[in-house]
């Protein structure tokens, strides 16, 4: 760059740094600032226009850290010292990130004089500013994530103080806020006051009333307000049928929900309608209603393909209900069935294809209905497809099949993740040692022993004796003597686990 021979006008800096934030190189755009005004030729010609762009191009790519750290540079020197855009521009970065306690910085840097700046040539320059709108509706979204219920309450008042009108998204950011923090009357309350200010009522806010009835239990009230909305001529979203279809199959009314969805049809999507359909499948499932999520399903059948998600949701329903058949059925059908007419090979591979979770979920209903050898066979597909059980999660499964006679399943997923540099869960080791110990294998339970001793973790006293009970119908007092008398001819250490070990024994 530095022999291109540009001159890095401010205009041109201003194109180069909003080229970069459309590609999504935000990282390139902080760098190209940082190195032309830093250098000789350009330190004194340092344009706020390009620092508050650059601000712009943080807040879209979500990195408010290195955001806040721009503004603070800007806020040090007088020829870029923020103005209101850029206040602006860092606000609604702060509030989409939820971070309030920053977001509130700010606005007392607004108020306040820095201490400290550079390049000041007039004594009587005043940069104070108040926040406006713009500031205080960031502040409400930053509580929304935050749940900081009573902030919004402070931001009205301030808002109040300084003769300012809430506007719509300020009454639609309050509901949001009370909705999240489970204030479901006040978000009836502010949906009143929203009415009364005569601004003009928005589908999200009918959104956020649906919810917030569904919350409730409010069925009738939910489909009230979808009606009134219709009657006011407001344009529904489809998130607003999405809530209501969902809201109603939690609540056992699926056929009435098929209603809603005809009409969701008709509106512009931002999402695949596979994806409604498994919302509604996993609302009626959390509902109790397994024959309404098997009613959801094959509806779905009339009107999409269905997508890994709605297999997904459909393979939940079925291990958690003992239907084993069933989820085998759909397992082997999303594995091996063509792509129907409407989709190309293309969009099958990525439409339907199993991964790690349709996998787990699988071998959570082999567990569940004790299938063992259909355990073994998915997998078995699992590790050849290259995916690793979720320890942190499903630990627990490969326990179970161990303990029902597959423990070669156990010591291949404990040798798989420490060969990816990981440490296995602690029932891995304690199974394993449950194994070798009882089948006499005292050669393994020494390996693995040692191996305890380099693991993040350390076993009580209490742990072990705890194990050992736990566990007496497969553990004699032979094999536990025996185990003792292989650690005591062996020179292991003064390691807290193993010292526990011996002591439990």
């Amino acid at each position: 760059m530095k022999h291109s021979g540009l001159q890095y006008t401010e205009e041109q800096m201003l194109r180069l740094v909003q080229g970069l934030g459309e590609k999504g190189q935000w990282r390139h755009a902080l760098s190209v600032v940082h190195w032309v005004y830093t250098s000789k030729e350009h330190r004194r010609s340092k344009s706020r226009f390009v620092y508050t762009k650059l601000l712009a191009v943080l807040g879209k790519a979500r990195r408010p850290r290195e955001a806040l750290q721009v503004f603070n540079l800007m806020r040090g020197d007088a020829h870029i010292y923020p103005d209101i855009a850029a206040y602006h521009s860092l606000a609604v970065t702060l509030g989409q990130a939820g971070l309030l306690k920053e977001l509130i910085n700010i606005i007392d840097c607004m108020k306040q004089k820095p201490e400290k700046l550079k390049y000041l040539r007039r004594k009587n320059w005043d940069p104070v500013l108040q926040p406006d709108l713009v500031v205080y509706n960031a502040v409400l979204n930053a509580c929304v994530q935050s749940r900081q219920w009573k902030g919004v309450f402070w931001v009205f008042e301030q808002l109040r103080k300084n003769g300012l009108k809430p506007n719509g998204p300020s009454y639609g950011l309050a509901m949001e806020v009370m909705l999240q923090s489970g204030k479901y009357e006040l978000v009836h309350e502010f949906f009143g006051k929203m009415k009364r200010s005569g601004e003009a009522l928005k589908a999200l806010s009918y959104k956020v009333l649906v919810k917030s009835f569904w919350e409730k239990g409010r069925v009738n009230e939910a489909i009230q307000a979808v009606r009134e909305m219709e009657q006011r001529g407001v344009v529904g979203s489809a998130s607003v049928y999405y809530e209501l279809a969902c809201c109603l199959c939690y609540h056992g009314m699926w056929k009435e929900a098929f209603l809603e969805m005809e009409k969701l049809k008709m509106l512009r999507r931002t999402r695949p309608l596979a994806v409604t359909f498994t919302g509604m499948i996993l609302s009626s499932m959390d509902g109790g209603h397994i024959d309404g999520c098997i009613c959801i399903y094959e509806h779905s059948k009339k009107h999409c393909e269905p997508d890994i998600g709605i297999i997904h949701a459909m393979l939940k329903v079925y291990g958690k209900n003992d239907m084993f058949y069933k989820a085998k059925e759909l397992f082997e059908w999303a594995k091996t069935e063509s792509p129907g007419p409407q989709l190309s090979q293309d969009d099958f591979s990525s439409a339907r294809r199993p991964d790690a979770y349709t996998y787990t979920s699988m071998l959570e209903s082999s567990a569940f209905s004790l299938q063992w050898e259909y355990f073994e066979y998915v997998y078995k597909e699992m590790a050849l497809a290259g995916y690793l059980l979720d320890q942190s999660r499903h630990a627990y499964l490969l326990v179970e099949a161990s303990k029902a006679g597959k423990v070669h399943l156990l010591e291949h997923a404990f040798d798989a993740i420490l060969e990816v540099g990981q440490i296995p869960h602690p029932s891995f080791f304690f199974e394993i040692l449950c194994q070798a110990t009882c089948q006499h294998d005292h050669e393994r339970a020494l390996a693995l022993i040692k191996l305890m001793v380099h693991v993040p973790f350390q076993v009580s006293k209490q742990e072990w004796i705890d194990l050992f009970n736990s566990n007496n119908e497969r553990l004699s007092r032979s094999s536990l003597r025996g185990l003792l008398d292989v650690i005591c001819r062996q020179s292991l250490g003064s390691d807290t686990t193993i010292v526990n070990l011996c002591r439990a024994l």
